[in-house]
């Protein structure tokens, strides 16, 4: 069984960590990825805002705290509206930014171009007035891809020398003549594919088409099917010692950022969310306590009989409810460790869609935050505004104790074995400096 464990370990080893790193490293992606982590700062502003504007419908109707809310609520959702109601220009800032700097191309211009893209590409003018509406999370996706291209675009057109360059001007001033050319290619190139778009479509602009055609794409993730894949390939990646967030978050990160955005709409407007798989469920659900629900194998180590294992509980058990699982996965190890890979690769999946499963019942509000560095269960709470949710705690991790309760225990024991070798060794050891009888 060993023998087998092993020689499966090593084949995920040679095919599937070359493929890992190759996507982890794919500039588009690790744009995509930095980008949209940068955009959790917004994302946090608008949802301490929503958290606050929200506090009035914990007290009843009539109550004079419960109409102070209600009388402001326009003012108090102003946060919230600029934040997440203009996040498809955050989203062109940031990856733009990013991408500028993957690419050693001066950010400012980059970022004004990436901006006049998504602007174009997201807006309508009708009747000599603009229309935005599209800027939201309805946005979101336009924005990247259109940021990566006036990105490209203008390194392109930089290499190729199809710019402005006067000798003699100072540094600044003859980047900005640089900038000239390319930015009104990426304007004209913008118009060109918006009219091109509403002339096909009969009317639609491109984040209406783009919603239309991948709507099934949109909510693929939105599954049981997709918790159990992304989970499923995260603690693969994670049992061969890499970091499984980081590298499929590229990929998930705008479809997340989408559902919460519409999530703390619907929040907002008093509807009821309809999207789990946000970012913050994956961190403080899916993930309770740490990737691979780790928090449940610091606890089973709390209580071992292993005096190696029980250090090793001490040490990880404050982290994992920060949700770090970085000391138990590496310290444990759970890193090419055999005797968890049936729980920490398959189990934690099959406990995803049961997680998944009680708030697709609704017995759970939907996320409608984003917060960071909360601990478990402030942070659960704070994600949904449901005390429900701190209840749910709990469940989570009662189940992942006892489903990694008898693999730990056959790993235990392997430890108490070795300890008991290395004890006698010790002792033998002693021995044979006592019959030396050396007196100095």
């Amino acid at each position: 069984m060993s023998a087998k464990a092993d020689g499966f370990i090593n084949f995920l080893e040679k095919h599937l960590t070359p493929i890992a790193t190759r996507i982890e490293n794919q500039r588009h992606i690790a744009t995509i990825k930095d980008g949209m982590i940068s955009l959790m700062a917004i994302l946090m502003v608008g949802s301490i805002s929503l958290i606050i504007a929200g506090v009035g419908n914990f007290f009843p109707e009539g109550s004079p705290v419960h109409g102070f809310f209600t009388r402001h609520s326009a003012l108090l959702n102003l946060p919230f509206n600029f934040t997440f109601g203009l996040l498809s220009i955050y989203s062109a800032v940031s990856i733009s930014y990013t991408h500028a700097r993957r690419l050693d191309l001066p950010p400012l211009h980059a970022i004004i171009g990436g901006v006049l893209a998504t602007v174009i590409l997201c807006g309508r003018y009708e009747d000599g007035k603009f229309d935005f509406a599209f800027l939201d999370s309805r946005g979101l996706f336009v924005s990247i891809f259109a940021s990566m291209f006036a990105v490209e675009a203008m390194k392109w057109l930089v290499e190729k020398k199809i710019t402005i360059r006067i000798k003699g001007l100072p540094d600044m001033i003859g980047k900005t003549f640089e900038a000239i050319l390319p930015l009104l290619i990426i304007i004209i190139a913008s118009m060109i594919i918006n009219q091109t778009v509403i002339s096909l479509s009969g009317g639609q602009i491109l984040p209406e088409v783009f919603t239309t055609m991948f709507a099934p794409a949109v909510k693929g993730i939105d599954s049981y099917l997709g918790v159990f894949l992304v989970s499923l390939f995260e603690m693969m990646f994670w049992f061969l010692g890499l970091n499984g967030y980081a590298i499929l978050v590229g990929f998930t990160l705008p479809f997340m950022t989408h559902y919460l955005a519409e999530n703390a709409a619907a929040f907002s407007a008093g509807e009821v969310p309809q999207y789990i798989f946000t970012e913050n469920w994956w961190g403080y659900f899916l993930a309770c306590t740490g990737s691979g629900l780790t928090g449940a194998l610091a606890i089973l180590a709390l209580f071992s009989k292993s005096k190696t294992l029980r250090a090793t509980g001490k040490a990880t058990i404050i982290p994992a409810f920060f949700n770090i699982s970085e000391p138990v996965v590496y310290g444990f190890p759970v890193v090419y460790n055999p005797y968890l890979f049936l729980p920490f690769v398959i189990g934690t999946p099959l406990l995803g869609m049961f997680t998944y499963f009680i708030f697709d019942m609704g017995w759970v509000r939907a996320p409608i935050a984003s917060v960071g560095g909360m601990p478990t269960p402030i942070a659960q709470y704070l994600v949904t505004l449901d005390w429900k949710a701190v209840l749910l705690v709990p469940v989570i991790l009662g189940l992942a104790i006892l489903m990694y309760y008898p693999f730990f225990k056959i790993y235990e024991k392997s430890i108490l074995k070795k300890e008991e070798q290395e004890t006698q060794a010790q002792s033998k050891e002693e021995d044979v400096l006592k019959d030396l009888d050396l007196d100095f």
